[in-house]
């Protein structure tokens, strides 16, 4: 139950050096403290009811001694009577009367309402339970707070009975049971174990530092130190870092949030001080107090300084006029009366209604400012304005935004930097970068067959927004170059002119068309092949193949170049009286290869070996038909 929770946060988080159970919650937990000079015990239970059985009952306490070379220790009880609260008349006589902790402690055990009998009815025994586990809350803390008081209300002893031979002392405690108690009465015997020469200290919380707030400084430090957690702070401030003030009359406890899922620093304490001035150097330190009631050293000196953050009142009645769809102009108004610290105005400019707003001016506008000329607006990136006001600590407040727009007229430039790969399977890869004007939506890209084609085809099915497209080119044609042009096309639908035409070489897969041999002429010497070259543009050079009475064809030269016209192939390879068939063919510039022309046959006569008169009176007569 939280009760239960809040007092182990109280008193069970601090160790325990021993500590002796069988349950799975203890009754009671013991814990010491060496000043040296004597050793302090100091206890407390979980459970209303066995505090209540406990103050009527009282405590035993007893010692354990043990000395060097002996193993059998020294008992011996700490107190001859059971160790009870004191009667509320021996409280008024040996309390102070100005300790707050005592009035509370006396409330506590002796206030009304103490000994009234709840309703007969589950309601009224878990309202009776409540109220005994805050008693038992409130009275633990202050015993906390305050060593007499501790000690009134059966919660402390001191123990000064120190010997110098002692090399361990064991604490032992027990709710009484009278002198013959059942093993069961003693099973939740608390034990501490303290070695005489080990003189305790004091420790100094572990500051974290200040979070700066409006009129206000939030101190953190940490709960716990190295052998367990403070139970209250003192926090005090100076102006000067010399003269220091206690803020907190009576020790500063945080309370814990109401679920763990809040609590996500669970050692971290904060302090919130409201300040009367921002722009003030405060100075801070902290002193713990542990269960002992001892008040530690203070802490380091923390610094801070408390800064207005609360804004200045928003701009309202914001209206836009566009004109002439070149301008763009904003009014506005202020709530009287104006803040004094009033710094300006800030207009701000968006392309959506929750995107990222850019300032227009690089001053601020003067707090009498009540207007805003845009004289640079952007279509549809720049939709969307706010008027923010501004005061001297930096704080800002908007308007909501307000929609403003003109109708874009200006078309994007032609995009430029294209450029085209081409496998060898004919597939095109078409690049290009990101277009400089920001409002540029997307492209089409278009293709001919001609630079000048009066036509280009588009080839993207519609605009894309990529930078990048594939395009697949006819590698079985004659065509052999393809060109392509891009368009950049803006939020507003308009679209740019065309970028230049960029060539690329289709690659070739279709071989050239064959030549033809158009005569076989007979020299003295050698044979004149007239060829009629192949139609193709992309021809590099011919072949001219022989073949005898015997034998297959056999290529027997090579021509390079491209040949417009009709040209002459010489074989003087030849032998007299010999038969040949000729055939030619045509390479283009890849290596592919024409299909053979037709081939011609031919008998090769050499005339100087011909016995054969040279013919004489030879005439002519004209036909007119």
């Amino acid at each position: 139950m939280k009760y239960i929770g809040l007092f182990c946060a109280l008193f069970l988080a601090y160790p325990v050096l021993a500590q002796v159970r069988t349950v799975s919650k203890p009754k009671i937990a013991i814990k010491a403290h060496n000043y040296g000079d004597s050793i302090v015990l100091r206890w407390g239970v979980s459970e209303a009811a066995d505090w209540l059985d406990a103050n009527q009952k009282g405590y035993i306490l007893e010692r354990l001694e043990y000395q060097k070379g002996n193993p059998t220790p020294y008992r011996r009880m700490m107190s001859a009577l059971p160790i009870k609260p004191l009667s509320l008349e021996q409280m008024k006589i040996r309390l102070q009367r100005d300790d707050p902790n005592a009035a509370v402690a006396a409330q506590m055990l002796y206030g009304k309402g103490y000994k009234q009998q709840p309703a007969n009815n589950a309601a009224g025994y878990y309202e009776m339970y409540q109220e005994q586990q805050s008693r038992l809350l409130i009275i633990t803390k202050a015993a906390e707070f305050s060593p007499s008081v501790a000690s009134a209300v059966g919660l402390r002893w001191v123990d000064k009975a120190m010997s110098d031979k002692a090399t361990r002392y064991e604490y032992r405690l027990w709710i009484n049971h009278g002198s013959n108690p059942k093993e069961t009465d003693l099973r939740d015997t608390a034990k501490v174990t303290v070695i005489p020469f080990f003189k305790d200290d004091l420790y100094a919380p572990t500051t974290e530092g200040i979070e700066t707030g409006d009129g206000a400084l939030k101190i953190k430090w940490q709960k716990g130190y190295v052998k367990g957690s403070f139970s209250g702070f003192y926090i005090e401030r100076s102006n000067d870092k010399r003269q220091f003030s206690r803020l907190n009359k009576v020790p500063f406890v945080m309370s814990k949030p109401d679920s763990a899922e809040k609590d996500i620093y669970p050692n971290e304490v904060f302090y919130i001080d409201s300040v009367k001035a921002n722009y003030q150097k405060f100075y801070y330190r902290i002193a713990g107090i542990n269960a002992f009631g001892d008040v530690g050293p203070f802490s380091d000196t923390l610094m801070g300084m408390a800064k207005d953050l609360t804004p200045p009142k928003a701009p309202i009645n914001l209206v836009k006029k566009v004109e002439d769809n070149r301008r763009i102009v904003l009014n506005w108004e202020m709530k009287m009366p104006i803040a004094s610290d009033l710094k300006g105005f800030i207009v701000a400019r968006a392309g959506d209604i929750e995107g990222n707003y850019q300032r227009l001016t690089k001053d601020l506008l003067p707090p009498a400012a009540r207007s805003f000329v845009d004289f640079n607006p952007v279509a549809y990136r720049g939709r969307y304005y706010k008027v923010a006001a501004i005061d001297t600590a930096g704080n800002i407040a908007y308007t909501l935004p307000i929609a403003a727009t003109i109708e874009d007229l200006t078309p994007p430039v032609p995009p430029k930097g294209m450029t085209v790969a081409v496998d060898t399977n004919g597939v095109a890869t078409i690049k290009w970068p990101i277009h400089p004007e920001g409002d540029v939506l997307g492209y089409k890209l278009y293709r001919a067959y001609e630079k000048d084609a009066s036509s280009y085809l588009q080839i993207t099915p519609s605009t894309i927004s990529d930078t990048i497209a594939i395009d697949t080119l006819p590698t079985r044609s004659l065509t052999r170059t393809a060109y392509y042009k891009l368009v950049a096309i803006d939020l507003s639908n308009n679209h740019s002119a065309f970028s230049e035409a960029i060539a690329v070489a289709i690659p070739d897969k279709v071989p050239p068309s064959a030549p033809v041999i158009r005569s076989v002429v007979t020299n003295r010497k050698f044979l004149q092949i007239n060829v009629i070259p192949s139609a193709s543009l992309d021809v590099a050079g011919y072949q001219l193949y022989r073949k005898e009475r015997e034998g297959g064809l056999k290529l027997i030269k090579q021509i390079r170049g491209f040949k417009p016209e009709e040209f002459v192939i010489s074989d003087s390879s030849v032998v007299h009286r010999a038969e040949y068939e000729y055939v030619v063919k045509a390479i283009d510039a890849r290596g592919l290869v024409s299909k053979p022309s037709f081939a011609v046959p031919v008998v090769f006569n050499d005339v100087s070996v011909l016995k054969i008169d040279t013919p004489t009176n030879v005439t002519a007569r004209y036909d007119a038909q």
